[in-house]
């Protein structure tokens, strides 16, 4: 028996057919023109769709990604940096590495806020800047980003401003995947922030699958958007006040919600490809990659099927879906991790392949026959790195999980995305100008944390990637 269940969630009949306001208030739909079904005659060459292992473009060449994110899903919700440079020497920076490819992170508060507004608008600039960062630094930050992004006001909008992004990218021929981080806009990421679980305080299920609508719908007229994500680093919820609130954190929630999501991402742009992330930080998709029974399949702290051994049993079935061909898993790995073993690099490679690199139909790791759990994958399917990163010095050479996730990704060809760009935060976690040693870029945004980084690690590896 081989099918998605469908899940009840709250108010899942809610989502809405369209995804920009009218002038009233009332939904309405913009005359975006789609990509041509027959393809683009230029880069990107889209839209996209799957192959076996590999993303492909309409001339039916693999194509691998290579690159990094650039958060924007603070309390300002604007992305980072453009008080420091212009939209044009950011990218020209991140060109300069050989990136062809920014994972953009965003809340889905920003969208919720423009449906709240009442009639339709988007948030300005300044607007934005002042919830954020308070009356005297709101205007501050303001006044600077205008100054270095010529033809921009304190009324330039959030979306205008992603317009720009998108656009500017696509002359360096720089893909561009929004990321719904969180919903609250806020540093990411705890169990107990609300944006941790379908239905949890931050996370309504109705409003997000609106915001996905909405993105799918402003990605029509961008070729570069080929992509876009369902949700960032989904976890078990805990939530001391209502511990009960949430949705039972498991397999069958998973697939439900998500099968509901890209259903809905489907109807608005069929063309754009939509990435599955996993669960316990985007760690683990091992149950739909190897096909494992939903009701039973094994996953770090998830909630039981306490009957599950005696229900029928439930196989996600990609193929069984219009947008089989469309649907991209994405994995995540981090030295914190609470349950990986992040210390060795053939055990790595193992827990990777669990993970659901299986479904890229490489060869299994020898360390498989320690760990003892390598299946066999039931489809191939691309599979991207998208979160991964480490502190930007010395130490990077020797880290051995950053080297294992060099040498894995380059001998099977696998994209990724580094965190992140932003060597300083407007606001992270309640305190203003915070730097971030993590970060490839500088906190003035006008250089590198650590060139030598740059020069013998980053710029070798995206040329090994993409050539």
């Amino acid at each position: 028996m081989s099918f998605v269940p469908k899940l009840l969630t709250a108010s899942l009949a809610a989502t809405v057919s369209a995804v920009v306001l009218g002038d009233a208030g009332e939904i309405s739909s913009l005359s975006y023109p789609r990509q041509s079904n027959n393809g683009s005659s230029e880069w990107p060459y889209g839209p996209f769709s799957t192959r076996g292992r590999d993303i492909v473009n309409t001339r039916g060449e693999a194509v691998t990604w290579a690159g990094v994110n650039w958060p924007g899903s603070g309390e300002t919700m604007v992305p980072e940096g453009l008080e420091w440079a212009s939209v044009e020497d950011i990218l020209d920076q991140v060109k300069s590495v050989g990136f062809n490819f920014i994972r953009l992170t965003y809340a889905d508060q920003a969208i919720n806020e423009i449906y709240d507004r009442g009639n339709g608008s988007d948030v300005p600039l300044e607007v934005a800047m002042i919830q954020g960062l308070g009356m005297e630094n709101g205007t501050k930050v303001t006044r600077e980003i205008v100054a270095k992004n010529p033809g921009w006001t304190k009324d330039t909008t959030r979306f205008e401003i992603w317009d720009k992004i998108a656009e500017v990218a696509a002359s360096k021929q720089i893909y561009i995947h929004p990321d719904v981080h969180v919903g609250k806009a806020q540093w990411c990421c705890n169990n107990t922030d609300g944006n941790a679980w379908f239905d949890d305080y931050n996370f309504p299920v109705n409003k997000w699958q609106r915001g996905l609508k909405f993105i799918a719908e402003w990605a029509k007229p961008h070729p570069n958007v080929v992509s876009m994500s369902l949700r960032n680093e989904l976890r078990r919820a805990i939530n001391e006040s209502s511990p009960t609130s949430t949705i039972g954190y498991n397999w069958l929630s998973l697939v439900g919600n998500y099968t509901s999501a890209t259903d809905a991402i489907y109807e608005t742009n069929p063309d754009i490809l939509v990435t599955w992330s996993g669960m316990q930080y985007d760690q683990d998709l091992s149950a739909l990659t190897s096909g494992l029974n939903l009701n039973t399949a094994p996953c770090y702290k998830c909630d039981a099927v306490r009957d599950g051994y005696r229900r029928p049993p439930i196989v996600f079935d990609l193929a069984s879906h219009p947008w089989a061909n469309k649907v991209v898993w994405e994995l995540h790995l981090y030295s914190m991790s609470e349950n990986l073993d992040t210390g060795n690099c053939p055990i790595i490679e193992a827990e990777f392949y669990q993970a659901g690199f299986n479904a890229l139909g490489i060869e299994k790791p020898g360390a498989c026959n320690t760990t003892k759990d390598c299946p066999d994958a039931v489809r191939q399917t691309p599979v991207i790195l998208s979160e991964f990163g480490s502190a930007q010095d010395a130490t990077l050479f020797n880290d051995t999980l950053q080297g294992c996730i060099q040498q894995y990704t380059r001998k099977h060809n696998i994209s990724w995305a580094v965190w992140s760009l932003a060597g300083s935060y407007r606001i992270r976690s309640g305190a203003q100008g915070v730097p971030d040693t993590w970060a490839l870029g500088n906190y003035e945004w006008n250089g590198w944390n650590y060139p030598t980084g740059i020069e013998k690690w980053w710029k070798p590896w995206a040329k090994a990637q993409l050539g």
